[in-house]
């Protein structure tokens, strides 16, 4: 059981890391559970954003999607029966394998409830990084009234002439704590990688401001 917390960005690259980890420790992965409390405090549920069927099927082929517990384990995790815990921020594959995956053995039901922490990107086997992408770029399909509502907003800056997207928050720290070298070169990867690691994020110096 996987709990996301962020915002809907951070949300959504968890799922595609918290998915990679269940098809690589071959265990059963619960729809998870988005963040209500942070930011926007929104109240929406994972199947208010993503089409959840198409979630679970779309990737049937390589990790097991439940919407729920079955009923033997709820029935666990009601009577208290439950270890939770956040994993280690920007733990590479093996630390799920070694850690994580003989806690899941013990208590059957292990509950990671802070998912930003980041599975590391740097020297991932190329099937990992391709199951993530394949969660991000097509399982993680939003439901079919967010995408009509995204196809008339378009379509209605289409008929007012050219236009421009702009996020105004994508600024350097952000750029490193993405992740994303594609296109990059060696020197430039390891620069961002540097970055990461040295640069403090935005958030986490808001938190400290507070």
């Amino acid at each position: 059981m996987v709990s996301c917390n962020g915002g809907l960005n951070q949300m959504r690259a968890a799922i595609c890391d918290m998915v990679t980890v269940a098809r690589y420790l071959n265990v059963t992965l619960i729809v998870p559970e988005l963040d209500k409390t942070s930011f926007w405090a929104d109240p929406s549920e994972f199947r208010d954003i993503f089409d959840v069927d198409y979630f679970i099927a779309s990737l049937r082929d390589e990790v097991r999607i439940l919407k729920e517990l079955p009923p033997r384990l709820k029935k666990r995790v009601e009577q208290g029966y439950l270890r939770s815990m956040p994993p280690v921020s920007w733990s590479d594959i093996s630390y799920y394998h070694n850690q994580i995956l003989p806690m899941i053995k013990k208590y059957k039901v292990l509950h990671l409830n802070k998912t930003d922490a980041r599975l590391a990107n740097n020297g991932l086997p190329m099937e990992i990084q391709k199951l993530r992408c394949r969660v991000n770029f097509d399982a993680l399909r939003f439901t079919p009234e967010i995408e009509e509502l995204g196809r008339r907003v378009v379509q209605i800056l289409r008929q007012n002439g050219p236009f421009v997207v702009l996020h105004l928050r994508y600024e350097m720290d952000m750029l490193a704590f993405s992740g994303c070298t594609h296109g990059c070169s060696n020197e430039e990867a390891e620069e961002l990688t540097r970055m990461r690691y040295c640069i403090p994020s935005k958030f986490s110096q808001h938190v400290l401001d507070l």
